[in-house]
């Protein structure tokens, strides 16, 4: 396969929050949450992780979005945001057939748990409408506070669940190949100590995470 040699997106930011660039995209449109139950600890019970995080996407997402529907493969987690009252679906984003397209595309710290990007990338573009965006983030596997992880406890923090890291340019490629075009990209950088994390002040690329929007190419 002839690699795509188009420049790559002129990476912004950081900023603190993710939602400062979701928010003015989903309003007042029909959104799609991928991966809507939050999976941060492994090993907890679904019940026990929606009840502690109060920065959910999903519940953020509600409060902005003309239309929000969720997908998730995790049937607790579903079946909890139910019973709240969301339109939830159980299923495999990377199979998935909704019948229907979006204005847009959520897809939060999801890739990274994913077994073929490809597939999952390519099925989230045909559930995309015209004029649809595409908002994914990812954490960055050159993070500054990384290094810190890897002094102290001789390897880096990975969640358990996650099969790949990502940086800007490769995932732009991925993205290309899935016929999906990066129109913005945006570094995401929580407050924390800058003991631990200098290093992103003199160059961003060690940044939390990060955060594309693709549009259909």
């Amino acid at each position: 396969m002839t690699a795509d040699r188009r420049p790559l997106v002129q990476m912004r930011g950081p900023v603190a929050d993710r939602m400062e660039i979701i928010e003015p995209l989903a309003r007042r449109r029909s959104v799609l949450d991928v991966g809507c139950v939050d999976a941060h600890a492994a090993h907890a019970s679904s019940a026990a992780r929606l009840a502690a995080k109060g920065d959910l996407l999903f519940r953020a997402l509600a409060g902005c979005a003309a239309e929000l529907t969720g997908v998730d493969i995790d049937a607790e987690g579903v079946e909890i945001l139910r019973q709240e009252g969301h339109n939830v679906l159980c299923a495999d984003a990377a199979t998935m057939d909704l019948g229907r397209t979006f204005d847009v595309i959520v897809a939060g710290e999801i890739i990274e748990h994913v077994s073929n990007a490809g597939q999952f990338l390519s099925n989230l573009r045909a559930h995309l409408g015209d004029g649809g965006v595409l908002i994914l983030t990812t954490p960055n596997p050159f993070y500054a506070k990384q290094t810190h992880k890897i002094w102290r406890h001789r390897r880096p923090a990975v969640h358990d669940e996650h099969v790949a890291w990502y940086d800007p340019i490769t995932l732009q490629q991925a993205l290309r190949r899935a016929g999906l075009a990066v129109e913005e990209g945006w570094w995401i950088q929580p407050r924390q100590s800058l003991l631990k994390t200098w290093r992103r002040l003199l160059r961003p690329y060690f940044s939390h995470s990060f955060l594309f929007v693709a549009v259909p190419a």
